[in-house]
């Protein structure tokens, strides 16, 4: 989005001002990671009127200066070749599709039929089952972006993630959309929040903690596996 001259001169006011991405988020009362997504990632693709007013206030502009006429066009996908796996014998293996789209790991839907696939995974068909207890079927691969998992999910891992379990259990990790963009976190349900809140917990001991709503996040799915190039 570097061609975008709205999230240009967002980020130069927010220099100026000596706002960081993660202060400007907090001010207008939205989730650490909202602006580095809005900004770096595209999502949203535009401020809502709340929102630009908001910042327009902090940084000392017109809102009208903030919004877009219309959504800016990202740049497409490209699909990259599939390519056959070698022969194994013995036991099956199930083919896995890698997804275009990232969960952030940083200072911070998957859909199918919002995402591209750009490559297919083949794993232990067994191992998924008895080791994973997954349906092969239900699994999906994503790309992590970011440190705030670090030291467990590094920047560009692989997750393996299981979208038929979307109640992770509490301290699980999942992978969803906690209200401003698509985030791999620890999860834990507060007891006894009204309205249901959710903790979402990095492992980096630099990000701290932060509370969503319960009917804002979307389970994408639980983390099973990190697949890591050594």
């Amino acid at each position: 989005m570097e061609h975008d001259p709205i999230r240009k001169k967002l980020k130069e006011m927010l220099w100026l001002r000596g706002l960081n991405m993660r202060q400007a988020s907090m001010a207008i009362g939205r989730s650490p990671s909202y602006m580095h997504q809005f900004l770096e990632r595209g999502v949203p693709a535009v401020l809502n009127y709340s929102d630009s007013e908001k910042l327009a206030g902090i940084i000392g502009c017109d809102a009208e200066e903030l919004r877009h006429a219309e959504a800016p066009k990202r740049k497409p996908q490209k699909r990259r070749k599939r390519i056959a796996p070698a022969s194994v014998p013995g036991a099956p293996l199930a083919a896995i599709p890698e997804m275009a789209v990232e969960a952030a790991a940083g200072a911070g839907v998957a859909a199918d039929e919002f995402a591209a696939e750009t490559a297919r995974w083949y794993l232990p068909e067994g191992m998924i089952r008895h080791e994973g207890g997954a349906d092969p079927g239900n699994l999906r691969v994503l790309r992590a972006r970011g440190d705030s998992m670090e030291p467990l999910i590094s920047d560009g891992d692989r997750l393996l993630v299981d979208v038929g379990h979307r109640a992770p259990g509490s301290g699980e990790m999942a992978v969803l959309w906690d209200g401003a963009g698509l985030v791999v976190k620890r999860v834990e349900v507060l007891p006894r929040s009204e309205p249901p809140r959710l903790r979402l917990i990095s492992a980096n001991p630099a990000y701290e903690p932060y509370i969503c709503d319960a009917e804002e996040a979307h389970i994408v799915g639980k983390v099973l596996w990190t697949l890591r190039r050594m």
